[in-house]
């Protein structure tokens, strides 16, 4: 399976380290939870008056690029992001993405976890993870692992193309109430296209020898 568009062929040219690289946002010191000066003040009576009339899905809504305490990566309600980049991280910090829609999300380092939630049409491409990578509530998600990775889960979510690099390929990958889940792994050879398998979504359970017995569905053409 040749992968030349799409979310994939974006991932290819950060991997190569092409001219994409110019245009990604990095955290910077002032996006650090623990030097930024936007910190809510004294609000006025007018102003009350506004924030009560909002919703609070539009509170939830704001956008959040961050590292909070010095051990979690904040990357919250990012729309239309294809340059995002984490680059600054150790084994320690955990990366939280949450609520995140049409964008690309790059970490560069080793961390400890990474858990992606609620996104739709969302993009991540990470190295090595010390525990595991976590996949929850999502539609339509294309996850890179280029290093290792212990554990990959992948929990409510519909529509998943997971791309393994030759070093994550002993990754354990477990589904729950999930569906269109995709796994791509590199082929034969330095130039082999990508292989898809695609994981089970039908079981049928048997019971015999006083238990139950599960094994995926097989589809095969009539």
């Amino acid at each position: 399976m040749r992968c030349d568009t799409g979310m994939f062929a974006v991932f290819q040219e950060i991997s190569s380290g092409k001219s994409v690289t110019a245009g990604l946002r990095k955290v910077t010191d002032d996006m650090k939870s623990k030097n930024r000066s936007d910190t809510a003040g004294v609000v006025s009576a007018s102003e009350k008056e506004t924030v009560s009339g909002r919703s609070s899905i539009s509170k939830r809504s704001t956008p959040k690029f961050e590292l909070q305490i010095g051990r979690k990566w904040a990357v919250e309600n990012q729309v239309g992001e294809k340059n995002l980049v984490i680059d600054d991280c150790d084994a320690k910090q955990s990366v939280y993405v949450y609520g995140c829609k049409n964008s690309v999300l790059q970490v560069k380092g080793k961390v400890n976890n990474i858990t992606i939630d609620k996104c739709t049409k969302m993009g991540i491409l990470f190295k090595d993870i010390v525990a595991a990578c976590e996949i929850v509530n999502c539609n339509s998600v294309e996850v890179q692992c280029e290093g290792s990775a212990p554990t990959i889960s992948i929990d409510n979510t519909s529509g998943c193309q997971l791309y393994l690099g030759k070093d994550s390929l002993e990754t354990s990958i477990t589904t729950a109430k999930s569906s269109e889940v995709n796994v791509l792994v590199p082929g034969a050879g330095p130039d082999g296209d990508w292989v898809e398998h695609p994981l089970p979504q039908q079981f049928v359970h048997t019971f015999k020898d006083r238990q139950f017995t599960t094994s995926p569905v097989s589809h095969s053409g009539g």
